[in-house]
């Protein structure tokens, strides 16, 4: 342990690191001029830490310290509420997708917006018979307004979706029917598709603006999209058109699960069966730009972000469940912990922890420090889910007028080793992330999650130590040089990206990590060194299949 005394004394060269940090960012020249010469003696004798400037900048404590002031002289907050739970101090196992194992940049030649992978039924003619054969797909949307399907097996562009005017934002895959893909535009259109046969099923027209999120509900039976244009849309299944998925389910004991959950339906799904029609029920219309959206895992909940508000706004998914009408009763929640309405960022992106039911929301904001906060989904203790959520209606004023923040995470791009300032598709200057769109991704323990969108490295944070623990940028050895390729273009795919990462998909079938960006390329990484053998193997899986004329097939729609 080190010593008291130690730690005493260096606080002083710290609290200096930090002023020159904070003169930098804020590029006050001539002040830092000036600092440099007054306080020499002491950069020269600290070298390493001045060279590695702190990871908490000056006003990140700063907030931290006002934030608990504010906790301090709030009473109406339960002090037990502001501890974290077990859980969260549960260390993880280290092992998660960090090591780079392969490259596909021939999909698209423009900027990549959003990725995932999904296992698509395709029917095959071989042997004379017809079989039907689940194929693992990457897929894509971009700048150039496609869809376009890649095999993560082989590499091979397989399908390509040309159905929208504009680029691509959002995609989404059906829970049950894992066909039915469901894409979101820069035109305002919204569509579903079968992705076995690229036939569309259904196209919308409800939003005038861009159109930046599209989500079903985790039980299937809604999708929401969200827009510039400042509306919700809320789409549900029409009664009499489809096999009924639905029916009373219970997963756990501990967490009240939706009415409609999820059920396996009595015969296999395939290709030929029929897929559900949807209608628009309801519309919500807010005061700014909706910029993030999710829905709890038990789909009692949708929670919307908006530009320009320190507010989440809760969306009752379980009354209009449980009756007649379409009432979808709104509530709001204060992301401010001392309650107040002082707007200092937009919740950019949502995301409900995956493995407790959504009993924490991890917040990505445009804060210039890269604020990240963790929330207590709902804010009453020692209760279930269900028991909480009971409790925000009965108690709107009480309970639910301020959200508890459990932690924040701070990231600033290091200017030195941010590729921004040397990025093709961006100006070389100081980049305001209040025109960046940070995006987050929970690992399945949640114990770490993602987050991207200021510059080409994508960050690891640790739940349990509340700290970035990783810029992921390639396959590195111990001593941090890069390892040693065949050739050029083995390189290139061991490197990471050399522009804005925009996307990313966790694939946890295959522990993999997919990344999409402004460098027009899919990064595929895994969890250990040894991934590139993964993908090896993968790849001679297809070589197999496409020897069976499963490739022979190209569709496209215009």
């Amino acid at each position: 342990m080190v010593p008291a005394t130690n730690l005493i004394s260096s606080a002083n060269p710290l609290t200096h690191a930090l002023i020159l940090q904070f003169l930098e960012s804020n590029k006050y020249k001539n002040t830092l001029a000036e600092f440099r010469k007054e306080a020499n003696e002491i950069i020269e004798n600290n070298p390493k830490l001045f060279d590695e400037l702190p990871s908490k900048p000056l006003t990140a404590i700063v907030q931290d310290y006002i934030m608990e002031e504010m906790r301090n002289d709030v009473e109406k907050i339960d002090l037990e509420n502001s501890k974290i739970d077990d859980d969260l101090y549960t260390p993880g196992t280290t092992i998660y997708p960090r090591y780079i194992c392969e490259t596909f940049s021939q999909i698209h030649s423009t900027n990549i917006l959003t990725v995932r992978t999904q296992n698509i039924q395709f029917t095959n003619y071989n042997d004379n018979d017809y079989e039907s054969i689940s194929i693992p797909m990457i897929i894509t949307g971009s700048a150039d307004k496609s869809i376009k399907f890649t095999s993560l097996l082989t590499g091979d562009i397989y399908n390509v979706c040309d159905v929208h005017k504009g680029g691509v934002l959002a995609i989404d895959f059906h829970p049950i029917y894992t066909t039915m893909m469901l894409s979101a535009s820069m035109d305002g259109s919204v569509t579903l598709i079968d992705a076995s046969t690229m036939e569309v099923k259904q196209m919308f027209n409800d939003h005038n603006k861009f159109v930046v999120r599209a989500k079903f509900s985790p039980d299937g039976s809604m999708f929401f999209t969200a827009s510039y244009d400042h509306t919700l849309n809320i789409y549900s299944i029409r009664g009499s058109s489809t096999p009924r998925l639905f029916s009373p389910h219970v997963v756990n004991s501990s967490i009240q699960t939706s009415p409609l959950m999820p059920t396996t339906p009595p015969t296999p799904l395939t290709p030929s069966t029929p897929l559900p029609i949807y209608s628009k029920i309801h519309t919500i219309t807010f005061d700014s730009n909706i910029e993030s959206l999710c829905i709890l895992p038990n789909s009692s909940y949708l929670i919307v972000g908006i530009r320009d508000s320190n507010y989440l706004h809760y969306v009752n998914l379980q009354q209009h469940t449980n009756s007649k009408t379409q009432n979808f009763e709104i509530t709001k929640h204060n992301m401010n912990a001392n309650g107040d309405d002082w707007v200092s960022f937009t919740a950019m992106d949502i995301i409900a922890s995956p493995n407790n039911g959504g009993k924490y929301l991890l917040v990505a904001t445009d804060d210039e420090n890269g604020r990240i906060i963790m929330f207590k989904t709902f804010n009453t203790t020692n209760c279930g889910i269900g028991d909480q959520q009971n409790e925000i209606n009965k108690n709107e004023g009480i309970t639910s007028s301020t959200l508890i923040q459990l932690a924040n995470f701070y990231d600033i791009p290091s200017p030195e080793s941010s590729p921004i300032s040397s990025s093709p598709t961006i100006p070389s200057i100081a980049i305001s992330r209040k025109f960046t769109n940070p995006r987050l991704l929970w690992h399945s323990s949640g114990k770490y999650f993602y987050a991207c969108g200021i510059d080409a490295y994508p960050r690891v944070y640790s739940i349990e130590s509340k700290r970035l623990i990783e810029k992921l940028k390639g396959h590195v050895n111990n001593n941090g040089d890069s390892k040693i390729s065949n050739s050029e273009s083995d390189n290139d795919k061991l490197c990471g990206h050399s522009d804005v990462v925009r996307g990313m998909w966790y694939d946890e079938e295959r522990d993999l990590l997919i990344t999409c960006g402004f460098d027009k390329c899919v990064k595929i990484w895994g969890s250990d060194e040894l991934c590139r053998e993964l993908m090896k193997d993968l790849k001679e899986e297809g070589e197999k299949k496409r020897i069976q004329g499963l490739f022979v097939r190209r569709n496209t729609i215009i």
